[in-house]
Formats: C-alpha cells, sequence, structure tokens
C-alpha cells in the first residue's frame, strides 16, 4: 500500500474513533442533563454535532449506542480511579491511606457517579437496559478490584484487605448516592474520619512494616 493511501486510511481510522467517541460522551452528558429516560437519539446526535446518518453508521441500533455509553462510562470511572490513585501513592513507602479516601470521594461527587446511578435506577423497568448495565457493572466491580489490588500492593496483603475494601466502595458509594435522593443529610466528614481510622487501624499488619513494592 503506498504510503499515502496508508497515511489517508490511518487519518480515516482515527476521524472515525473521534467521531465516536464524541458521540458516547455526548450520550452520558444527556443521560446527565436530561435524565435517560428523556434521552433520545436525536438529542445525543444534536449534542454530539453529528448527523443521524454518522450515528446509524457507528451505533445501528440504541441498544448498540446505550451499550457502547455504559461501557464507556464504566472504562471512564475505572480510567480515572485509577490514574488519580496512582499519582497520589507514587514514591509513598507505605500506602497514603487518607489521601486515597479523599480522592476516591472526589470522584463519587461528579456526573460520572450520577449518570451511573441513574441508570442503576433506570434499569429496574428497562428490560434492555438491565441486559447492558448487569454484565457492565460485573466486569467494573472485578476490574476495580483488580485496580485497588495493583495500587495498594502493601495493603493487599493484610488479612483485612478484602473486608476493607469492599467497606470503602460501598460506603462511599452508598454516601454518594445519599446525596442524590434528598434524603436526611449525611454526616460526611464524621464517616470519612471513621472510615479513615478504620482503615488505618485495620491495617496494622502491614501498614508500617511492609514496603510498597510499586
Amino acid at each position: 500500500m503506498p504510503p499515502a493511501e496508508a497515511a489517508a486510511k490511518t487519518w480515516q481510522q482515527t476521524k472515525s474513533e473521534m467521531t465516536r467517541t464524541a458521540i458516547l460522551d455526548a450520550a452520558i452528558d444527556c443521560f446527565y442533563e436530561l435524565g435517560f429516560a428523556n434521552t433520545t437519539t436525536e438529542n445525543i446526535a444534536r449534542a454530539a454535532g453529528v448527523s443521524r446518518g454518522a450515528m446509524l453508521h457507528h451505533f445501528p441500533t440504541r441498544f448498540d449506542l446505550i451499550k457502547a455509553a455504559v461501557e464507556h462510562l464504566a472504562e471512564a470511572r475505572l480510567a480515572s480511579f485509577a490514574d488519580e490513585q496512582t499519582r497520589i501513592q507514587r514514591g509513598a513507602e507505605h500506602s497514603r491511606i487518607e489521601e486515597g479516601i479523599d480522592a476516591y470521594w472526589r470522584q463519587l461527587n461528579t456526573p460520572a457517579f450520577v449518570v451511573m446511578q441513574e441508570l442503576r435506577i433506570a434499569s429496574r423497568t428497562d428490560k434492555d437496559l438491565e441486559q447492558i448495565l448487569a454484565p457492565a457493572l460485573k466486569a467494573f466491580n472485578k476490574a476495580w478490584y483488580q485496580a485497588v489490588q495493583q495500587i495498594f500492593p502493601d495493603l493487599a496483603l493484610s488479612e483485612a484487605f478484602i473486608r476493607t475494601s469492599f467497606l470503602t466502595q460501598y460506603m462511599l458509594e452508598g454516601m454518594a448516592a445519599a446525596r442524590l435522593g434528598g434524603g436526611p443529610k449525611v454526616p460526611e466528614k464524621l464517616m470519612l474520619d471513621w472510615l479513615k481510622r478504620e482503615l488505618r487501624r485495620s491495617y496494622q499488619d502491614v501498614l508500617t512494616t511492609v514496603r510498597r513494592t510499586t
């Protein structure tokens, strides 16, 4: 294949990937601004700045689009979590628990988490969405746990690691979800301070004796 033709193909591939990403980003934005139930493919195409034909080229059906958007959202959440936590822990002799908790809490108070909660609720009565979301959440939780093991290698050696990982995830996600329901205000600082103390207590078997390996 001539170099010019190869370069043109590469550009077309890059352009196609950019368009696809723009559509998926627009879908997530629409879910956040309009709600899942009120979002149409026309809304998404308009927000992405693409024609309906371009939308159909990448996603022939609404099911295809929603499935790709859910996977895109999960990948973005996981990448954001891993990137920030890795940055915080870089160079630490022992895992920085308090800073890690604060970073995770900040990430749960973002549109990405709100959209995931929106999808969870909508999937209760939308069978197509449930079919998409259930395996996506299962894959996300598995990947999240693997990421935590890699980012906190010293803590992963503790006998408390499995228990405290799930405690942290469910407690913080529950608190973040409670913010969305308009119910009684959660004493966030009180709970975050308790969690940090509990984690430090639970990890005494490794926290000051096992050095991080990464």
